[in-house]
């Protein structure tokens, strides 16, 4: 109740002042909150997840966003799918960084199993082609890596050794394309404002720390993408 009437009396300023304490007393009282709260409590999660995901506080914010989940219920993606996806993929990054990798790869395969736009499942992707990486499993991570690339529909070379042949071809092509251009021009091009190209380039960055180690002829073609 006193969680209620702080959300509805203080000024936004007052508010994200306060947060922490505000989200804290309207779970105290979520198991009275009607069905239509039920949304507004998630919201105010996931914002006070996210705050404590910029102050480093990934524990506490992985508990902030999971109460968040809790509260949208099963039908979570049904009721709000875009809080739903935020607190997942949120939830996710905080799980990762805690080493709770378990509860990750719920989220990661919860998001990665609904039928969304492919750019919409990039954070859980990134997410686990990183800690993949990160744990040793390299070849896992490239897979991850390439299959997202494909379903962007970008580039993404079948993972199996290259010919000298394929990787002239591939220089060639992109000597091609960059005609006459100096490292200075290239420097000095306008930066990429493309969402989709921007995530395959983030994917391709993780598989050229990795893919060497996985099958080192296709590191040229990686970089040539």
């Amino acid at each position: 109740r006193i969680g209620s009437i702080l959300l509805q009396t203080l000024s936004p300023e007052e508010l994200e002042a306060s947060l922490f304490e505000v989200v804290g007393l309207l779970n105290c009282a979520a198991s009275n909150v009607t069905d239509e709260k039920r949304v507004e409590l998630a919201r105010m999660n996931l914002k006070a997840g996210i705050k404590a995901s910029e102050n480093a506080a990934f524990d506490t914010a992985k508990v902030y966003f999971k109460t968040g989940r809790e509260a949208l219920g099963s039908r979570g993606w049904d009721v709000d799918y875009r809080t739903r996806l935020d607190l997942c993929s949120h939830g996710a990054n905080a799980c990762f960084v805690t080493g709770d990798f378990d509860s990750m790869n719920e989220l990661i395969d919860e998001v990665l199993s609904k039928d969304i736009d492919t750019k919409e499942k990039y954070r859980v992707s990134d997410i686990k082609v990183n800690s993949l990486h990160n744990i040793g499993k390299f070849n896992e991570s490239v897979n991850a890596a390439l299959d997202f690339n494909r379903q962007l529909g970008l580039p993404a070379p079948r993972k199996k050794p290259a010919s000298k042949f394929t990787i002239i071809r591939e220089y060639i092509r992109v000597k091609k394309l960059l005609k006459d251009k100096t490292a200075e021009d290239i420097a000095n091009l306008p930066e990429l404002d493309n969402e989709l190209y921007e995530m395959g380039q983030r994917m391709n960055e993780y598989l050229a720390t990795c893919i060497y180690r996985v099958e080192p002829t296709m590191l040229p073609l990686i970089i040539f993408q």
